[in-house]
């Protein structure tokens, strides 16, 4: 049987192992370039010696069996050095000199680390062909590589051909790699069924095991059934440690069962065990989250009672939630506190506080704080200089942030800018009408970063478009077809709703047609600003189709939907449909706005249907919308010119009962028309009364 599989993986690997063995079909490493290494820097005082011993053996012609060998396995355990592991190794080739096991299954090791899984497979060929048994361990770091590199049917399939032969048996940590790989890519029911899988191969559950499990269902918020794992590894004689219980506090605190996390650090307590700061940064942090700054304050005075050392992340926990509901001055108080404590915030720490002061406005706080953090040591990353220029865009101040942008591109001592840093900026500018030097901007991010995303362009297309630059919109539109940006919704909405208010409405309605090709499901959003457009150019035959596609794809509309479609209605004088609309509306559980009524009363009006205007402004009334002044005008001016004086009277007292003022022009127009008659003329007064209050 062992013969078996041994000549099944040499046959399988044989073309790898071939090349693993013939130096010149390697395309990269050709170089061995020890001497220039920055890896021969004494980080350790057995790495320099060892190279040090390989380069004399090399220049003198001497044999490289110890030296190689020697250098391969220092180099593997110091990490970090795969790829130069790997040039000693092609040199030992060269040289047919003899490479030991040690070596060979540290090169598997590189081969994993630098995510070339077929070649690591072929060293187990190769280890074979020179006669060399590979063991468990071996094997364990190729199941390692296969989840790392998102393989899991892989992995799971050579553990299973691994329980079938005999030359290897998979222990506990094979199968705790290959369940641990299928939680990280949420597959927990085949991570469930290899578990049982190993308990049937006799191979039990550890600890590690069960909290690999436990943590993969909390951390997708299925806390009922990682409770249920925690009852039944007590069945099975095993009790939760530390690191179970804190995984658990964690999950309840994401999922907002607060209580429940505290249940199990009052059960941690009672066991006689310790709780350490990451379980009390959990629940920290779950209480910030939520708003609850007094538990969280009270969590941080039991955490300093039971002498648990507040680290960087406890700080940080409570500094982000006091930013969070508004108290930046006691955030920083606290940052102060952290400061007297010897504990050294770190990057997030400041982050946390930049964020919060460039969101008040205070702008120049921030870089002051930036600056101070320049002097501890801690160096602002990318992140600190983005929320930086989003400050400074927030405050208008464009050539201040255009300035940072530069300091970022040509002064090693800032970050180097990314492509959110050069979108701030374009959204800005943007934002300011200054398109001209938004497109320099978008130039320079070409030149310095070789391509924008889609956020860029969408910012860029949609500003184009507002400014009616048509022939830059569809440049922009080219160049994503040109390149490997992939449009989004908002691409097409942004197009959409451009070409809509530009009157290209035979534009806008190829693009939604073409949104559906490449299966981008239309949002109400762009139903409504095509149903805006046909109702402006009268189609309203088209926007009753569009208007039907939307219910027929489970797209509901939206009350602005319904309010395009009664004006349009109403405009063309279809009485009947506006009123179906109505009927839809209620239907749909949808009620009218300010806005829908507006367009109900003036439609009407128009239409001359008085008493169904006035009808809709009693309903308006009644559902506590307080008339504008636009509305008020046209019912009341309405009444005026066509006599309708006892209308008018009814229609100003409901408006003094209401206590509803109306603008100084329209009372007057009011009173003006009223007191030429002796009879309205004290309803006139007290017309004016509620006008002066």
């Amino acid at each position: 049987m062992r013969f078996i599989a041994a000549a099944e993986i040499l046959r399988r690997e044989k073309p790898i192992f071939r090349n693993l063995l013939n130096p010149r079909l390697y395309s990269t490493h050709t170089n061995l370039a020890l001497k220039s290494s920055p890896l021969s820097e004494p980080e350790t005082k057995s790495k320099p010696n060892a190279i040090s011993v390989f380069q004399q053996a090399l220049d003198s012609g001497g044999s490289l069996t110890f030296s190689g060998n020697n250098l391969i396995a220092t180099l593997v355990r110091s990490k970090n050095n795969h790829e130069l592991a790997f040039s000693v190794y092609r040199k030992m080739v060269e040289t047919s000199t003899f490479i030991n096991f040690v070596s060979l299954s540290g090169l598997l090791e590189c081969f994993v680390q630098l995510n070339k899984i077929g070649f690591a497979q072929g060293v187990l060929g190769l280890m074979l062909k020179r006669g060399f048994t590979f063991n468990v361990y071996n094997v364990n770091i190729i199941l390692k590589g296969l989840c790392k590199n998102v393989e899991y049917g892989k992995a799971v399939s050579l553990l299973r051909e691994m329980r079938l032969s005999s030359v290897v048996v998979p222990d506990v940590v094979s199968y705790n790699t290959v369940i641990r790989g299928l939680c990280e890519g949420k597959e927990l029911d085949k991570a469930l069924l290899l578990g049982k899988e190993m308990e049937g191969s006799g191979c039990s559950w550890t600890l590690v095991t069960w909290g690999i499990l436990i943590d993969a269902f909390c951390k997708v918020g299925k806390m009922e059934e990682a409770m249920g794992l925690l009852k039944e590894m007590r069945v099975k004689g095993l009790e939760a440690d530390l690191v179970v219980y804190t995984t658990l506090i964690r999950g309840f605190c994401d999922c907002g069962e607060l209580d429940r996390g505290k249940a199990l650090l009052d059960e941690i307590v009672e066991n006689g065990e310790s709780p350490d700061a990451i379980t009390y940064n959990s629940l920290i942090r779950g209480f910030c989250k939520m708003g609850k700054l007094k538990e969280a304050s009270r969590m941080f005075e039991v955490m300093m009672e039971h002498r648990v050392r507040p680290n960087v992340y406890t700080y940080t926990g409570l500094i982000d939630g006091l930013c969070g509901i508004g108290k930046t001055k006691e955030a920083l108080q606290l940052l102060n506190l952290m400061l007297d404590k010897d504990e050294e915030p770190n990057v997030v720490t400041y982050n946390t506080i930049l964020n919060k002061l460039c969101k008040d406005g205070l702008v120049a706080d921030a870089l002051e704080v930036v600056e101070f953090m320049k002097k501890r040591g801690t160096r602002p990353d990318i992140i600190s200089y983005n929320i930086l220029l989003s400050g400074l865009c927030a405050k208008g101040d464009l050539d201040e942030a255009r300035k940072l942008l530069y300091l970022m591109i040509s002064d090693r001592n800032y970050a180097d800018p990314d492509v959110i840093s050069f979108n701030v900026l374009i959204h800005g500018l943007c934002k300011e009408n200054s398109l001209h030097r938004a497109l320099d901007i978008y130039d320079l991010l070409v030149d310095k970063l070789g391509a924008a995303d889609i956020v860029t362009t969408n910012i860029l297309l949609n500003s184009t478009l507002k400014s009616g630059d048509v022939t830059k919109a569809m440049e922009l539109w080219k160049q994503i077809g040109d390149s490997k940006i992939v449009p989004n919704s908002d691409t097409y909405s942004t197009m959409i709703d451009g070409f809509c208010k530009l009157g290209m409405l035979n534009v806008a309605i190829g693009l939604f047609c073409k949104m559906r090709g490449f299966e981008l499901r239309p949002r109400v959003y762009d139903y409504n600003c095509l149903l805006s457009a046909l109702c402006k150019e009268g189609n309203l035959d088209l926007a009753w189709r569009l208007f039907e596609e939307m219910q027929r794809v489970n797209n509901c509309p939206d009350i602005v939907s319904f309010s395009i479609m009664i004006d349009g209605s109403l405009k063309a004088g279809d009485i009947k449909s506006a009123e179906s609309l109505l009927d839809g509306m209620s239907r749909a559980g949808v009620s009218p706005d300010l806005f829908t009524y507006a367009k109900l009363i003036n439609g009407f009006l128009k239409l001359g249907y008085l008493d169904k205007a006035i009808g809709f402004f009693d309903k308006m009334v009644e559902s506590g919308f307080e008339p504008d002044a636009y509305i008020c005008d046209s019912v009341l001016k309405y009444c005026i010119s066509e006599g309708e004086t006892d209308k008018l009277k009814e229609l100003v007292e409901k408006l003094v009962e209401k206590n509803i003022t109306l603008d100084k022009e329209l009372t007057c127009t009011v009173m003006e028309y009223m007191c030429s008659s002796s009879t309205n003329a004290d309803l006139a007064k007290r017309l004016l009364r509620v006008g002066d209050d």
